[in-house]
């Protein structure tokens, strides 16, 4: 591992959230690590659409000048490293040897040299948006199945993104939102305040959990008192598909009146097939 020489500014950060983006920068470290292990195992990566992008987005996210949270440079100062020299060992450990070659389309047999053409020009997300549909629908289904598989890894990563940042605006927030709470005497909802020029909506809310089995008794007992209990609770009956399926014929029959089947929202999941499965 490469050896990065720290800085003596000392930085105000509480000190969870400095092992957070140590570890962060970390993770970038054994990213870069990985991806060339990966073309030192098997130069064809470097021919690989998606490969590509990673590499592209890491020595981007390495080479950034930004100091925006979250930001290579950001990170170094956090942990107390002199982010100019960090990038020189970055860059001799690991970014030097990342340099693209050429993107060039692996030859492919004579009678599918109309899919050849198709699948030389792979759109990327970022151009999806501006493709007229009907030439999306026209893409051999190739492309599709890549499209489909960048549009999973974005909706992952920006999920893990999310849910990582929220970690971090609440590390900062939750204890001056409990503490309005309290000094409010409630223990739910929400309270504002102010953090320099942004306003913060702190929010709490209250689920309740019913016991179902009290619930069913209290039903009873309201109906037999006289009172329609339906004036002091919603009642949803359920079926569960399986438990249908499962019983006897006569026992269906009694309740396929009250059954409607519908149709949910279609999918369609592509998968490339190697050359074994095709050749077979």
């Amino acid at each position: 591992m490469m050896t990065i020489v720290a800085i003596t500014h000392q930085q105000t950060i509480p000190s969870g959230e400095t092992d957070l983006w140590r570890a962060v920068l970390a993770m970038a470290l054994r990213d870069a690590k990985r991806l060339l292990k990966k073309v030192e195992h098997n130069p064809k990566h470097w021919n690989e659409q998606l490969f590509r992008q990673d590499v592209i987005h890491l020595c981007r996210w390495f080479r950034s000048r930004s100091r925006h949270p979250g930001s290579f440079r950001f990170i170094c100062e956090v942990v107390e490293l002199d982010p100019e020299q960090a990038l020189n060992r970055v860059e001799v450990h690991f970014l030097q040897h990342m340099v693209l070659p050429r993107w060039k389309p692996e030859p492919k047999e004579e009678k599918k040299e109309k899919t050849v053409m198709k699948t030389e020009m792979n759109p990327t997300l970022s151009e999806l948006r501006s493709m007229p549909i009907g030439e999306l629908a026209e893409l051999s289904p190739e492309q599709l199945a890549n499209l489909q598989q960048q549009a999973a890894k974005a909706v992952e990563s920006a999920k893990l993104t999310k849910e990582f940042l929220e970690g971090v605006i609440s590390r900062r927030y939750a204890d001056k939102a409990d503490l309005l709470r309290k000094e409010a005497g409630k223990d739910f909802g929400t309270v504002r305040f102010i953090d320099g020029d942004v306003q913060v909506t702190a929010e709490l809310p209250k689920r309740p959990h019913w016991d179902q089995k009290r619930l069913s008794d209290l039903f009873d007992r309201i109906r037999k008192a006289g009172e329609d209990p339906n004036e002091y609770m919603d009642v949803d009956y359920k079926v569960p598909e399986s438990k249908f399926k499962a019983w006897p014929s006569q026992i269906r029959s009694a309740f396929e009146g009250a059954r409607t089947v519908k149709a949910g929202k279609p999918t369609f999941k592509l998968s490339v097939k190697d050359e074994q499965e095709i050749a077979a």
